[in-house]
Formats: structure tokens, C-alpha cells, sequence
């Protein structure tokens, strides 16, 4: 785990919760069917886990293909995920069209300003730049395991 493969999965997984914390309220993503399309975190997250668990139990060999070509798999996978995801979330969430407020300064959840409260605006904001972070990890992995893959030495 202490290669970049294994940091990078780390990061994915850390990444991973903390978006759980900003969508922990699903009025943030129950009004659309994209939105709940946008959860697709927890599919990349359980997947990234299991990889973890399975390195870290020494058990990367139970897996019917090569644990290299399982990484890719699993990477690529996550990129076109959080690549719609990154689309979906800010179009949904930050578009007058669709009924929400754009602007931080017209959501009322703002306006109390209670230190142990995360509005809603700052909510969407935070898991759309973690969305962008994450894709960024993912892509890094996908390059990583690809090289893995298809580079032989």
C-alpha cells in the first residue's frame, strides 16, 4: 500500500468519504434521477475498498484475472463514473433551470451563518470540487495501471 498505486486508491477511498458527508442529506440529490445517477460514489468506493482489503490481506491472487488487470478495470471504470458525475452534479445543482439557487448568497441556509452548519450552496460547491479531486486521482490511476498492464519490462 505504500506504492502509488496503494496511496492512490487510499486517496480515492478518503475522497470517497468525504463526499459521503456532503451528500448525506439526499434533498441534495433526490429531486432528479440524474442526481441519483451522481451516486455512483459508492459503487467506486466499495470496489476501491475491497481492493485495499485485498492487498492488505495478501489475497490479490483469489481473483479469477490478474489483480493489474482487475486495477485497470476497476480504474476505467471510475473514470467514465465520475466523469459523469463531474457533468451531472454541477449542471443539476448550479443551473436556475432546474430550480436551485446558483448563487450562495440567495440560499437562506447561508444566511444564519451558524459555525457548525454547511449550507446547502457549500454542500453542492464542496462534493463538485472532491468530484473533480477524485476524477483527477482516478485518471492518475487509470495512466498507472494501464502502464502496469500493457508495459511490459
Amino acid at each position: 500500500m505504500a506504492s502509488e498505486p496503494g496511496l492512490l486508491k487510499v486517496l480515492e477511498t478518503f475522497v470517497a468519504c468525504l463526499i459521503f458527508v456532503f451528500i448525506s442529506s439526499p434533498y441534495l440529490y433526490h429531486n432528479w434521477l440524474a442526481l441519483e445517477w451522481c451516486v455512483v460514489y459508492a459503487v467506486c468506493f466499495v470496489l476501491a475498498a475491497l481492493t485495499i482489503l485485498l492487498n492488505l490481506g495478501h489475497c490479490t491472487n483469489m481473483l479469477p484475472i490478474p489483480f493489474h488487470s482487475f486495477l485497470l478495470g476497476l480504474a476505467l471504470l471510475s473514470v467514465l463514473l465520475y466523469a459523469t458525475a463531474l457533468v451531472l452534479w454541477p449542471l443539476y445543482q448550479f443551473n436556475e433551470n432546474y430550480g436551485v439557487q446558483s448563487w450562495q448568497a440567495r440560499d437562506v441556509s447561508c444566511s444564519d451563518r451558524n459555525p457548525y452548519l454547511v449550507c446547502i450552496w457549500d454542500r453542492r460547491l464542496a462534493v463538485t470540487i472532491l468530484t473533480a479531486v477524485n476524477l483527477l486521482a482516478y485518471v492518475g490511476d487509470l495512466v498507472y495501471s494501464a502502464h502496469l498492464v500493457f508495459v511490459k519490462v
